[in-house]
């Protein structure tokens, strides 16, 4: 991502990313506060919209930037499509291939463990001891197994926001490359300390917001950035976990490792492009 500018109006720099979402520039804001406001550009759109800023900053009253803003604060209808369609949309829009080729799976697993529950678990578990292999799906399996409901939305939800916006803002490989490291050490580290009998997405959710938090806080002028709320409740949610407060059995170790690594993989990071 390139930094265009810093303006002293979030406002103004939320309706010229308006305007530049219209023409499909990929153009992203970051507030730090009210009256400070940063913002972002892909690469190959930096030409188009560097011209257009100028005049945005000359002639910030024109109707075509005010009707953008317009346009996007209305409801899906207005465009022909349902709410729960354009949410749909919009939601697609914010990630890629990768958090797709962890989604699909994991919810047909999840479809699958309820009709052959012994079967299905026993295709994906970890190994057991003595049985390890050096080339095998098992260091991954476990990734694509959740024993409830709840536990499965929650490890999609953040998946599709904070690997979603990772994915958008650093490719697919990168989250790729998260997802795999994060997924061997995380289910190699639960095993070790715990055992085989343990599945979920979670270790490599724990490695996407350690990994967020650290770029963030390393490079704090870019879009991808994990709320201080998110950060507490990531947080929290673990100290809960190795207190057994919960009221479900948690893979405790595997959050952690993956939080970690998560970290690890952010510090060797390189600074994004300006």
């Amino acid at each position: 991502m390139h930094k265009l500018a810093a303006l002293n109006s979030a406002a103004a720099a939320q309706t010229f990313a308006d305007y530049c979402l219209s023409r499909h520039w990929a153009v992203s804001v970051v507030v730090h506060s009210p009256q400070h406001a940063e913002l972002f550009c892909e690469e190959a759109d930096v030409a188009a919209v560097e011209i257009e800023l100028q005049q945005f900053l000359q002639q910030p009253e024109l109707d075509k930037y005010r009707d953008a803003t317009w346009q996007r604060s209305q409801p899906a209808a207005q465009t022909g499509n349902s709410g729960l369609a354009a949410l749909g949309q919009g939601f697609l829009q914010q990630t890629g291939p990768v958090v797709w080729l962890l989604s699909l799976p994991a919810l047909l697993v999840f479809i699958a463990l309820q009709i052959w529950p012994q079967q299905v678990f026993e295709s994906l578990r970890f190994f057991q001891a003595g049985e390890l292999e050096i080339l095998s799906y098992r260091w991954w399996g476990p990734m694509f197994l959740h024993f409830s409901a709840s536990h499965l939305m929650f490890n999609l939800l953040a998946l599709w926001i904070y690997g979603g916006r990772l994915e958008v803002w650093l490719g697919s490989r990168q989250l790729l490359w998260l997802t795999l490291l994060a997924g061997l050490i995380s289910n190699t580290t639960q095993f070790l300390l715990v055992g085989p009998n343990f599945g979920g997405l979670s270790g490599v959710v724990y490695a996407i917001f350690g990994f967020v938090w650290l770029y963030g806080w390393r490079f704090p002028t870019q879009p991808l950035q994990l709320s201080k709320p998110d950060l507490v409740m990531a947080l929290g949610f673990l100290a809960l976990g190795f207190a057994d407060l919960l009221w479900v059995n948690t893979a405790n170790w595997a959050h952690l490792s993956g939080f970690v690594c998560g970290m690890a993989v952010a510090m060797l990071a390189r600074r994004p492009h300006r």
